[in-house]
Protein backbone atom coordinates (compact mmCIF):
# COMPACT_ATOMS: atom_id res chain seq x y z
CA UNK A 1 0.00 0.00 0.00
CA UNK A 2 1.15 3.02 -0.24
CA UNK A 3 1.07 6.67 1.18
CA UNK A 4 0.75 10.21 -0.37
CA UNK A 5 0.95 13.19 1.76
CA UNK A 6 0.73 16.64 0.49
CA UNK A 7 2.23 20.09 2.27
CA UNK A 8 1.77 23.30 0.93
CA UNK A 9 3.72 26.51 2.60
CA UNK A 10 2.82 29.65 1.98
CA UNK A 11 5.81 32.12 1.23
CA UNK A 12 5.80 35.97 1.79
CA UNK A 13 6.25 36.18 -1.97
CA UNK A 14 8.22 34.41 -4.88
CA UNK A 15 11.82 34.69 -3.76
CA UNK A 16 11.26 33.70 -0.46
CA UNK A 17 9.44 30.56 -2.20
CA UNK A 18 12.16 30.34 -4.25
CA UNK A 19 15.06 29.90 -1.80
CA UNK A 20 12.96 27.44 0.53
CA UNK A 21 12.87 25.52 -2.45
CA UNK A 22 16.53 25.56 -3.12
CA UNK A 23 17.15 25.20 0.49
CA UNK A 24 14.74 21.85 0.51
CA UNK A 25 16.22 20.49 -2.65
CA UNK A 26 18.40 17.41 -1.82
CA UNK A 27 22.15 18.06 -3.77
CA UNK A 28 23.99 14.92 -3.10
CA UNK A 29 22.29 12.10 -3.08
CA UNK A 30 19.00 10.45 -3.75
CA UNK A 31 16.01 9.67 -2.04
CA UNK A 32 15.97 5.62 0.13
CA UNK A 33 14.09 3.29 -1.79
CA UNK A 34 10.47 3.09 -1.89
CA UNK A 35 10.19 7.12 -1.61
CA UNK A 36 9.81 9.45 -4.01
CA UNK A 37 9.60 13.15 -3.17
CA UNK A 38 8.46 16.38 -5.51
CA UNK A 39 8.39 19.77 -5.13
CA UNK A 40 6.66 22.51 -7.17
CA UNK A 41 6.53 26.32 -7.04
CA UNK A 42 3.65 28.19 -7.83
CA UNK A 43 4.25 31.82 -7.48
CA UNK A 44 4.31 32.44 -3.31
CA UNK A 45 3.13 28.12 -2.69
CA UNK A 46 5.78 25.30 -2.36
CA UNK A 47 4.09 22.04 -2.69
CA UNK A 48 5.97 19.39 -1.32
CA UNK A 49 5.10 15.60 -2.39
CA UNK A 50 5.59 12.27 -0.67
CA UNK A 51 5.24 8.97 -2.00
CA UNK A 52 5.80 6.23 0.25
CA UNK A 53 5.09 2.34 0.22
CA UNK A 54 5.47 2.52 3.94
CA UNK A 55 3.08 4.98 5.42
CA UNK A 56 4.88 6.18 8.51
CA UNK A 57 8.38 6.60 6.59
CA UNK A 58 5.47 9.29 4.38
CA UNK A 59 4.98 10.98 7.64
CA UNK A 60 8.20 10.95 9.02
CA UNK A 61 9.32 12.88 5.76
CA UNK A 62 6.84 15.33 6.49
CA UNK A 63 7.79 16.03 9.85
CA UNK A 64 11.74 16.41 8.43
CA UNK A 65 10.19 18.72 6.01
CA UNK A 66 8.08 20.81 8.50
CA UNK A 67 11.65 20.88 10.75
CA UNK A 68 14.26 22.43 7.72
CA UNK A 69 10.92 24.54 7.00
CA UNK A 70 11.15 25.97 10.91
CA UNK A 71 14.76 26.35 10.75
CA UNK A 72 14.89 28.40 7.13
CA UNK A 73 12.08 30.34 9.05
CA UNK A 74 14.11 31.17 11.57
CA UNK A 75 17.43 32.27 9.84
CA UNK A 76 15.66 33.36 6.96
CA UNK A 77 13.82 36.21 9.70
CA UNK A 78 17.18 36.32 12.00
CA UNK A 79 19.08 37.74 8.60
CA UNK A 80 16.44 40.14 7.96
CA UNK A 81 15.94 41.38 11.34
CA UNK A 82 19.07 42.64 11.26
CA UNK A 83 19.48 44.13 8.14
CA UNK A 84 17.36 47.55 9.22
CA UNK A 85 19.49 48.17 11.83
CA UNK A 86 22.77 47.79 10.27
CA UNK A 87 21.42 50.20 7.53
CA UNK A 88 20.37 52.72 10.50
CA UNK A 89 23.53 52.43 12.34
CA UNK A 90 25.72 53.50 8.99
CA UNK A 91 23.17 56.29 8.57
CA UNK A 92 23.67 57.95 12.32
CA UNK A 93 27.59 58.07 11.69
Amino acid sequence: MNATTELRLACADDTVCASLASVLTPDNRRAPRGLTIAMRQRGRVLTVTIISDSPPAAVSGQASVLRDVTLFQEIWLLSHARAPRRMERSGDA
